[in-house]
């Protein structure tokens, strides 16, 4: 870690005089985190910089096995007197999260505003430890500040705004934006630069990135299942059986998830066959089967109004969250 982070957060710990004092306390779980203990059975949770201790004693409180994980001994101090105080127990871990190895994946990974404060030369690093700590069907909450308005300067002694798109575009390919949340602070002290939007996410990993074989068979086995003569129509199929805007919508968020936005209309087949390319498919055969796919002439499934109660294709978003 850098000396400028190590000085500040020094500085903070030695000045208060309980985990209440802290400028990142928070009696409230992390937004998300009580819908996603509702959602799924308990598991293995880590806490990216526990800090106070809130989160870390909240999912212990309700069966969590809990790694807290924080670089300042004071802040494992503080979250292991809640726990005590709370009858739970949590896993300390003393280590900065870039240099630290996971020694196992979670079922729920939290980052309760720490990337934000990280000096971004470390940025490669903590995105690869994310990237092995979280478990394949696992949960990633992130907080992180963002621009109050378009334009506006950083504070002098951070947190980092980053815009929402930068942030999707961070984890991508393999997480995707499940759930995103905001709250607006207009004035703030100035050495933190007056106002920010706080805001929330939870990531899941994206299937078409860890699983795309799978999900290029299920566009094959929904066209058999509607009689489709799939090679026939793929000696058939042009550019012109569907449109460019079509292409960038399959290709986009709102269905497979190929790509974390959906791409200018000129750039679908290109996130397309970057998207092959990286996962070992065939670009030319993935890009004919989705235009059979699309095509209201040949396949006549996933077409602009699309006709998703025919559809087999879990991995669209349009089926995987309904």
């Amino acid at each position: 870690m850098s000396t400028h982070e190590q000085e500040t957060f020094l500085q903070t710990y030695d000045w208060v005089k309980s985990w209440r004092d802290l400028p990142w306390s928070h009696e409230e779980p992390t937004l998300f985190l009580p819908e996603i203990c509702r959602q799924r059975k308990t598991g293995k949770a880590l806490d990216i910089g526990c800090g106070s201790g809130t989160d870390s004693v909240f999912l212990a409180s309700l069966g969590w096995e809990v790694t807290a994980l924080d670089f300042m001994e004071k802040a494992l101090e503080y979250t292991q007197q809640r726990a005590g105080e709370a009858g739970v127990s949590v896993t300390p871990v003393v280590a900065d999260i870039t240099t630290w190895d996971p020694p196992e994946q979670y079922d729920l990974v939290l980052d309760h505003g720490l990337l934000h404060n990280m000096d971004p030369v470390r940025y490669p690093a903590y995105r690869e430890r994310i990237m092995h700590a979280v478990a394949e069907d696992g949960d990633f909450v992130l907080l992180h500040w963002h621009p109050l308005f378009e334009g506006q300067a950083q504070g002098e002694n951070g947190p980092t705004r980053t815009p929402r798109e930068d942030i999707k575009a961070f984890f991508a390919p393999e997480f995707q934006e499940r759930y995103f949340a905001r709250e607006e602070f207009e004035d703030l002290p100035d050495f933190v630069g007056r106002g920010m939007t706080q805001a929330y996410y939870l990531f899941r990993r994206n299937p078409a990135e860890s699983h795309p074989a799978e999900m290029i068979e299920q566009v094959r086995a929904t066209l058999q299942r509607h009689d489709v003569d799939v090679e026939a129509m793929l000696e058939k199929v042009s550019d012109a059986d569907v449109s460019g805007e079509l292409m960038a919508t399959i290709v986009g968020p709102g269905r497979l998830g190929i790509s974390h936005r959906i791409p200018a209309t000129a750039d679908a087949a290109a996130e397309l066959a970057g998207w092959a390319q990286r996962t070992g498919q065939d670009a030319n055969e993935v890009s004919k089967l989705l235009r059979v796919f699309a095509s209201t002439n040949l396949g006549n499934v996933c077409i602009r109004n699309a006709k998703c109660t025919e559809c087999d294709v879990s991995f669209c978003k349009r089926l995987r969250y309904r």
